[in-house]
């Protein structure tokens, strides 16, 4: 397992190369599960990196709140790289992605009502079977709220975790930007999260658009962000946490200077 103050990277195509030839001091990698489904130019590079890393696997497509039926033959090639790489843990986020066959580019948020939530916990449970691995289900932006809704975001989910076994991968930034799109205060979410049930946390810099904050991976860790994450470490936390960066992306060098820096502050 993962040391509990260990900070680790979101592995990206730009810095396959320079990692397999610097070896730096990294202690892990999130791989994105989707990227290797069949075997393109860096599925060597991501063989190479997990003999030397660990690894675990984080997707976007598995599409855990969709209404349609899994599709056999994607749920199959996950469980190929799963089997393959032999990932930490596994993990995606609790939303729906796809509709009628056709993914989309959003995460979108579920309808937090009874009938969802026995909805949800069926895929999860299917899922869970599939893959004979427990997931990790990650709390997303959602830039609309719902009329009606039987539940609280955070009941919810907890709803969720104990009627699957499932576990939590924390995205405290979300959190955060949801709150602050909002004008509430995160801390006092942040305060009902069982810690003991977190596996992982997301932490990543967001945009302002017309005055709405979105999370676009584009930007340096915010410093809120850091003082919420040390507020839940003092707490008892003691999971790992991941830095992810999808757009503007820097050269590895200074993303790994940042994880360091996270990783200090956290000490």
């Amino acid at each position: 397992m993962l040391a509990a103050n260990s900070v680790g990277l979101g592995l990206r195509f730009q810095h396959f190369n320079e990692i397999i030839s610097c070896e730096p001091q990294t202690p892990w990698f999130e791989v994105i599960a989707d990227d290797f489904l069949s075997q393109g130019p860096h599925y060597e590079k991501l063989e190479t990196v997990s003999q030397k890393y660990p690894i675990v696997m984080h997707s976007v497509g598995l599409n855990i709140g969709g209404v349609q039926d899994f599709d056999p033959i994607v749920l199959s090639q996950f469980r190929a790289i799963y089997e393959r790489f032999n990932p930490l843990w596994i993990s995606d986020h609790l939303c729906w992605s796809a509709h009628n066959g056709h993914y989309h580019h959003d995460l979108l948020p579920i309808p937090k009502t009874k009938e969802a939530l026995k909805h949800v916990c069926n895929r999860i449970n299917f899922l869970q079977d599939f893959f004979s691995r427990n997931l990790c289900i990650e709390n997303i932006t959602s830039y609309i709220d719902f009329e009606k809704e039987d539940y609280s975001e955070i009941d919810f989910l907890l709803n969720i975790i104990d009627t699957t076994k499932c576990r939590l991968l924390l995205d405290v930034s979300n959190i955060i930007i949801n709150h602050r799109n909002r004008q509430l205060d995160p801390e006092t979410y942040l305060n009902l999260i069982p810690v003991e049930l977190v596996q992982q946390v997301h932490l990543a810099g967001g945009e302002s658009d017309e005055g709405v904050i979105i999370d676009s991976h584009s930007t340096k860790v915010p410093k809120q962000d850091i003082d919420y994450l040390k507020s839940l470490k003092e707490r008892g936390l003691k999971a790992p946490v991941l830095i992810e960066r999808d757009a503007q992306l820097p050269d590895f060098k200074t993303l790994e200077n940042e994880r360091k820096a996270i990783e200090k502050a956290l000490a």
